[in-house]
């Protein structure tokens, strides 16, 4: 929580900065002038001369003054600033909003959920991949083992969603690595779809995606239950001796 709010902070500082900047420039005054004036010492020094009278503008008769007009309005970056502070407030209830569904304890479904998911990423998985006598058939499985928990983790899916798509979407729940998730996704596309040879290069790779996912989901798992004992320690602590 208290990363979350340094995040917050970080990014209202950077939109008011922005907006401070905007406006200057809009505006078509600098925003730090020079200094209006500057001590200088003055004794035994002739007194200035007096400075230049400027002529007053005349008025011609009959003609009505008119008033000086101000810098136009910037209606497009005006758009623009509100757009940056709508999109900064969005992301920071995001990450509010995330922290605090972190604070709370998983469902049932929600655990099992990740324990299969772990379970689908284990070392018994990538042992067997790293023992299959055809690279494809390796990197396939590394994907199809994901694919398979997240159809069982009981995740309302979009009947327009692929599997793969339910699985990206199910382990970016967990904050899986992206970068991960997307390379052992397109190993399982081309390993399924293309005629060309799979090579060992490409079961490594497959693996060693499905090593850091693996990783990923076990420190969320970790991470949960410090969270449950935290819990427990301060019902205790609230409940009292008894």
């Amino acid at each position: 929580m208290r990363s979350t709010t340094g995040v917050a902070v970080a990014v209202l500082a950077s939109v008011a900065a922005l907006t401070l900047l905007a406006w200057g420039s809009s505006s078509g005054e600098p925003l730090l002038g020079p200094p209006q004036g500057m001590w200088e010492p003055t004794i035994g020094l002739p007194p200035p001369p007096p400075a230049p009278e400027v002529a007053e503008a005349t008025q011609v008769p009959g003609e009505e003054p008119t008033e000086r007009e101000g810098p136009p309005v910037d209606w497009l970056l005006l758009g623009f600033l509100a757009l940056v502070v709508a999109v900064a407030l969005v992301f920071i209830r995001a990450l509010l909003n995330r922290d605090r569904e972190d604070d709370e304890p998983l469902t049932t479904e929600e655990d099992e959920q990740l324990v299969a998911l772990l379970e689908a990423s284990g070392d018994d998985v990538r042992y067997r991949a790293l023992a299959e006598s055809d690279p494809r058939n390796a990197v396939v499985a590394c994907w199809v083992t994901l694919e398979e928990a997240a159809r069982r983790s009981g995740l309302h899916d979009n009947p327009a969603e692929t599997a793969s798509e339910l699985t990206r979407r199910v382990l970016g729940r967990w904050q899986v690595d992206e970068a991960s998730i997307r390379e052992l996704s397109e190993a399982y596309r081309e390993a399924r779809f293309s005629r060309h040879p799979v090579t060992e290069q490409q079961r490594d790779h497959a693996v060693a995606a499905l090593d850091r996912i693996h990783q990923d989901l076990r420190r969320r798992v970790l991470a949960e239950q410090e969270a449950a004992a935290a819990r427990e320690d301060a019902a205790e602590h609230q409940a009292g001796p008894s």
